[in-house]
């Protein structure tokens, strides 16, 4: 009977030590990691900026919406991701900015249908600031919110790559003078353009992808100098003449036209480059 008890008591001990084992296990592991299951069961999540400042979001390549997104970020980590005030943030940035250029399309047919005087620009001049800096605040809050969407659309996939083991290539866009400049991270890594060349020459269909976007964004650069200098050269036309004169009248509103051609058009090349260089990310990562 003794040695019955013995063993029953030895059983007992093994087993009570596995199920510890198992759940400190299991604590660990839900400590350590977003997803409650194995990383490649998770789909993949891109997206693209489209016309108007909208975004279209995509789950292994067939499109969705973002109550879908936002539902499978939430069901995959701990900490509820804001994702959906996101997006009504980025709808107030676009209306923001929609408005700024409608003033300034306004303006410009205040100057068309009146007499170019002095007392005429200076209002003008008041309403283009005005909606420049409208425009330049919805711009802001549309970047600020599709710069939180791409970084935590990074950590999804990321994982979901490599399980948080391996390097993977992400990029981040920020401000700079001469306009917005994509940075690219070999997880939290910032890399220098050689290093991107070196990583995205190891499969040649990203790597076409990126040397397209290379020229885009010389263009891109060339397009903000010129954007910027025709802001200056406005501003000068508009303030520099005390007194009406044919060199005003013949200046003021082609440059101005120009001007907000210019910022449409550079809008959305930048969009199309940011959407490219999202692509070329995509297959370097997965394929």
């Amino acid at each position: 009977m003794m040695t019955i008890s013995r063993k029953s008591f030895s059983l007992f001990c093994l087993l009570c030590s596995s199920i510890s084992i198992s759940l400190h296990a299991q604590t660990s592991q839900n400590s350590h990691t977003y997803f409650p299951r194995k990383y490649s069961e998770q789909p993949i999540i891109t997206f693209k900026e489209c016309f108007f400042n909208k975004t279209t979001y995509y789950l292994d390549g067939e499109k969705t919406n973002p109550k879908e997104v936002r539902a499978l970020l939430n069901s995959m980590q701990y900490e509820d991701f804001e994702f959906l005030p996101i997006h009504r943030k980025k709808s107030w940035g676009a209306g923001i900015m929609l408005t700024g250029l409608a003033v300034n399309l306004g303006s410009i047919a205040y100057l068309f249908t009146n007499e170019i005087t002095p007392a005429i620009v200076r209002p003008w001049y008041l309403a283009t600031l005005g909606g420049g800096i409208m425009q330049f605040t919805g711009n802001s809050l549309i970047r600020n919110a599709d710069r939180r969407i791409q970084l935590t659309l990074n950590d999804f996939n990321a994982y979901h790559f490599s399980g948080g083991t391996n390097a993977y290539l992400s990029m981040d866009v920020s401000d700079k003078f001469l306009g917005p400049q994509i940075d690219f991270y070999e997880g939290p890594m910032l890399l220098q353009k050689h290093q991107v060349l070196s990583r995205f020459q190891a499969n040649d269909e990203a790597f076409q992808l990126f040397e397209r976007v290379l020229k885009r964004q010389k263009v891109s650069t060339v397009t903000n100098i010129v954007n910027s200098a025709l802001g200056f050269g406005v501003m000068f036309v508009a303030v520099g003449f005390e007194r009406q004169s044919s060199s005003q009248n013949n200046l003021l509103i082609p440059m101005t036209l120009t001007g907000i051609g210019l910022n449409i058009f550079s809008g959305n090349y930048e969009r199309r480059t940011r959407n490219l260089t999202r692509e070329a990310l995509y297959r370097y990562n997965y394929q």
